[in-house]
């Protein structure tokens, strides 16, 4: 990850240094951000355990991008969650171009890493490229080929079976059919059409894995790590809390429940999840512990707040926008994207969109470029 938190560090300097020419008036999206980045700053300020000072380079991305509302890169996203799924696919079919430089991976699905090291941090970001791919294949001067690209990122959700996929597509196809105001449209029924077939894609290739054994194991991370909030319970106990006291608080569940019972523990069904944890698989929680009650509300009303700012445009682009938003907060629920460099850039593009005060309608008559003004079908 390393390589990755570099580039979303240069990144965020870069926003910050060119704030004082492109900053808007602060919108509430923008105002949301900067509340999100002084509770992270806090907690981190706070903190009596390490302070990783480089997990603040998505909150100062996400706050720079929602105050300088720059023009989405539509064709940038298109094409990268099909880049990402056509590496998918060859390591499916054995062709790994990064075989030469990766560990060896235990297991079939476990091979499907991408460029990002897990299928699942894969499948969470191609459960954001592609309601946003689709919005760039309506807008795109050549259709068929960047439909492609979308049907080479619904293939690659499938094979990397993630039960969160079908969770989030499902929750963006919600959000697409209660958008009112693209009813009877071209643009709903396409973003109609592909979420269903996302839907599907996703969630038959799930028979044979067991959704049980990963709700317990989802379950237990959080039943030992909630108690906890209580230590801290406004402003949390800082970044990397987890890391740094999963030990502690999971030896404390299993001697509540076992005492110093060796053949307890190890005759327990729930044994099998016991191990170290970077993360609870939990965002939202996992907020609540690092920032507190004061963090959490912030990370909520940014994404209420962006989620609601881009409904509001009537729009496909929009629709696009507050969908994957949607998709990305239902995958928070069971997995820590808020916690990788790819899944925080990616928010910090949905937030600057939904920022801005006008979208382009790609029913708006006559070509448009991708990042043109607004006009004629512009809400």
């Amino acid at each position: 990850m390393t390589p990755k938190w570099v580039v979303v560090a240069v990144a965020a300097l870069a926003g910050v240094a060119l704030l004082p020419r492109e900053a808007n008036g602060p919108a509430p999206v923008a105002l949301a951000a900067l509340a999100n980045l002084a509770a992270c700053g806090v907690s981190l300020v706070l903190s009596d355990g390490p302070r990783p000072w480089w997990t603040l380079a998505g909150p100062v991305l996400i706050a720079g991008l929602a105050l300088s509302t720059p023009p989405v890169p539509w064709p940038a996203v298109l094409w990268a969650g099909g880049l990402e799924s056509l590496v998918v696919l060859f390591q499916a079919l054995g062709l790994d171009p990064f075989a030469t430089f990766a560990p060896h991976a235990g297991g079939a699905r476990l091979g499907l890493y991408g460029t990002l090291g897990n299928p699942d941090f894969v499948a969470s970001v191609l459960s954001l490229t592609v309601p946003l791919g689709v919005v760039a294949a309506l807008r795109s001067s050549r259709p068929r080929l960047a439909g492609a690209s979308v049907a080479l990122q619904l293939l690659g959700l499938a094979l990397l079976r993630s039960f969160a996929s079908a969770l989030s597509l499902a929750t963006a196809a919600i959000v697409v059919a209660l958008a009112g105001g693209l009813r009877g449209t071209r643009g709903l029924r396409t973003f109609a059409l592909v979420l269903a077939a996302g839907i599907a894609v996703t969630a038959v290739p799930l028979v044979g894995r067991s959704p049980g054994s990963v709700l317990r194991g989802r379950w237990y991370l959080v039943a030992t790590a909630a108690p906890h909030v209580r230590e801290a319970p406004w402003l949390g106990q800082g970044p990397g809390v987890v890391v740094l006291r999963w030990p502690e608080w999971e030896l404390e569940r299993w001697r509540a429940r076992c005492g110093t019972d060796p053949a307890c523990v190890a005759s327990h069904p729930e044994r099998r999840f016991a191990a170290l944890q970077d993360h609870v698989h939990d965002d939202w929680l996992e907020r609540l512990l690092e920032s507190g009650i004061a963090g959490l509300l912030a990370l909520v009303a940014l994404f209420l707040s962006a989620f609601l700012a881009a409904l509001r445009r009537g729009t496909p682009e929009g629709t696009g926008v507050a969908a994957a938003l949607a998709s990305l907060a239902v995958r928070a629920t069971v997995d820590f994207p808020l916690s990788r460099p790819a899944d925080l850039v990616l928010l910090a593009v949905l937030c600057g969109a939904a920022a801005q005060r006008g979208v382009v309608s790609v029913d708006a008559p006559g070509p448009s470029p991708p990042d043109s003004p607004p006009r004629g079908g512009a809400s």
